[in-house]
């Protein structure tokens, strides 16, 4: 325990860290004019904050689309009502996601599923990692799409689109492979394990068990119709979040290409996943100031949007999964040891 502990630490001082210095990074361009926190300061007077009921109003849809597909996701296992069982799971999880490090509350979210309702926490962890491949798949979409129709972008940005890109397709093509071809899937994973000394052999049997029983959790794939659903709500999700960004940079005055917004979607939706302080406070902030350096020039105004953007989603979000968490009756310290040790069994339900 005391090495879980240490590792929690660990996971919280690198991401502090490194949201330290994105955040530093974001703000340096304009810190080099003696007026700077004057700009800032005009940036978020000028804006316009009308448009906040609006960014509220996607993250509402944001959501229920997001439990909607979890729910088609979850069909093998069973016949969950979107709004009262998987939403307020993914509520917490995600508000979890704004609270702790290295995304632990994706875990206290199959924690909480599998413990209320008493189902195959195996399955349920697949159904969310597929939820990622959906995800990867839709993001990718969007900023090619973005790369390919913005003319004038420098050679070096879409290269490194393209092997950011490449990568993705290869975690993509293996999920997969995984699903149709599960047992030669499996049968390849034990091989390269087996090459490996520094994998025991119990955690190579136990890693080779879990893909077995995941692929369980993954059998809505081979139903056209609920493919075509998860495909749908992926898109619309993500549709949604890249219009709040752009709405975001709107509201700053700062006007560009909606194909930029699907650009900016992309590299924001990655970058939030490198290590980084619970909230993701800095890296949203870079990734802002990154793509949007290539179009404007009023960095006071993009970085103005970011954290309009920023927290737009992360004070509601937050508010609404502790809400819906207070009404589990659970205590945050045995949710968090709990996501730490990844522990995802169901308990029997008090």
């Amino acid at each position: 325990m005391a090495g879980v502990h240490r590792n929690r630490w660990v996971q919280l001082g690198v991401g502090i860290a490194v949201s330290l210095a994105c955040l530093w990074w974001s703000v340096s361009g304009i810190l080099q004019d003696k007026d700077a926190l004057a700009q800032i300061q005009n940036a978020f007077s000028k804006a316009n904050y009308a448009t906040l009921p609006v960014l509220w109003l996607g993250v509402i849809l944001f959501y229920l689309l997001k439990a909607w597909r979890w729910r088609l996701l979850l069909r093998p296992i069973g016949d969950f009502h979107t709004l009262r069982d998987c939403l307020p799971p993914t509520m917490v999880g995600f508000a979890f996601n704004n609270l702790l490090p290295a995304h632990l509350g994706d875990f206290v979210r199959v924690f909480l599923f599998a413990r209320q309702h008493r189902v195959n926490a195996t399955a349920v962890l697949s159904s969310a990692v597929l939820e990622r491949v959906f995800d990867v798949m839709a993001i990718l979409g969007f900023l090619g799409l973005g790369l390919w129709l913005v003319p004038g972008m420098p050679v070096g940005v879409r290269n490194t689109a393209i092997v950011v890109a490449g990568l993705a397709g290869v975690f993509v093509a293996s999920a997969i492979i995984y699903l149709f071809w599960t047992e030669p899937f499996v049968r390849f994973v034990e091989a390269v394990l087996s090459r490996l000394p520094f994998v025991p052999a119990g955690l190579r049997k136990k890693l080779c068990g879990m893909l077995e029983a995941g692929a369980d959790g993954l059998r809505s794939l081979h139903n056209p119709t609920l493919v075509l659903g998860i495909m749908a709500s992926s898109i619309a999700q993500w549709a949604i979040n890249g219009l709040q960004m752009h709405i975001s940079l709107w509201s700053f005055g700062v006007e560009v290409s909606p194909l930029v917004s699907c650009i900016l979607l992309g590299v924001t939706a990655f970058g939030v996943t490198v290590p980084s302080s619970p909230g993701y406070f800095g890296v949203i902030q870079a990734c802002f100031m990154l793509v949007l350096s290539l179009f404007v020039q009023d960095q006071a105004a993009v970085f103005g949007a970011s954290v309009y953007f920023h927290l737009s989603q992360y004070i509601p979000v937050t508010l609404v999964g502790l809400g819906f968490f207070s009404l589990t009756g659970m205590r945050i310290a045995d949710v968090e040891a709990s996501a730490e040790n990844r522990d995802v069994a169901p308990a029997p339900a008090s």
